[in-house]
This record gives structure tokens, sequence and C-alpha cells, in this order.
């Protein structure tokens, strides 16, 4: 597993760089880390204000927001999704964001198996 861990100023993009694939079939939202309620049962501005209430508790922070790949070999294409929902909540816990609220998406638009877990820094 590779890990690409990227921050920056906008949750809004790292949001939607991952909303919008799910538009066109290519990605799906596949886990959430401490939400109040499951994510089949998440709206996208639930989702959305969940990270952006939390960024609000501390305006000096400048690059609110966490994007992480988790990138497999192409060998382990048969994972599914549970289990990477799994290996995204080991590992944020082991990284120390495990009580940050996230979201986890599995993108489709490569030629190996990959997620995404979109979090914030606050």
């Amino acid at each position: 597993m590779v890990a690409i861990i990227k921050t920056g100023h906008s949750v809004h993009r790292i949001f939607n760089y991952n909303e919008n694939p799910m538009k066109e079939g290519i990605a799906l939202c596949i886990g959430a880390g401490n939400y109040p309620i499951d994510v089949e049962k998440m709206s996208l501005k639930i989702k959305l204000n969940r990270l952006l209430k939390q960024t609000a508790l501390n305006e000096n922070v400048s690059r609110k927001s966490v994007h992480i790949s988790l990138n497999f070999d192409v060998r382990e294409s048969n994972l599914s999704k549970e289990k990477l929902v799994q290996i995204a909540d080991v590992y944020m816990k082991e990284v120390g964001f495990g009580e940050q609220p996230y979201l986890v998406y599995q993108h489709f638009d490569a030629g190996h198996p990959h997620i995404h877990i979109v979090s914030i820094k606050v």
C-alpha cells in the first residue's frame, strides 16, 4: 500500500473532488468516521457540514483539509468495501486522526484499487 497525503486550504475542493466522480459512476462513498449517522443515509449537505463546522472551531489553522489516497497493488483488486473501510479506519487511528470526522471514497478511475479519505486538521 502506498499512501499519498495532501493538505489544503479548501475543504470544498477535496470534498467535490471525491463527490463529483460519484455522479459519473466512477466512485462510491463507502464509509465515514465520526459522523452521527451511517454513510448510506447521509446527504451531501450532512457530509460537508460536519467537516465545515469542525473547521470553524479553530480559525487559526490555515490549511484545514486533509486528502489521503491509499493505493493498493493491482493484485489486491478483490478487496471488499468492508475491508477497505476497515483499512481506512485503522490508518486514520494510526496516524493520529482517528477522532476526526472523515469520509472514505472508493474510486474506479485508475488501473489499481485505491481509496480516498477526506478529513480535516481541526
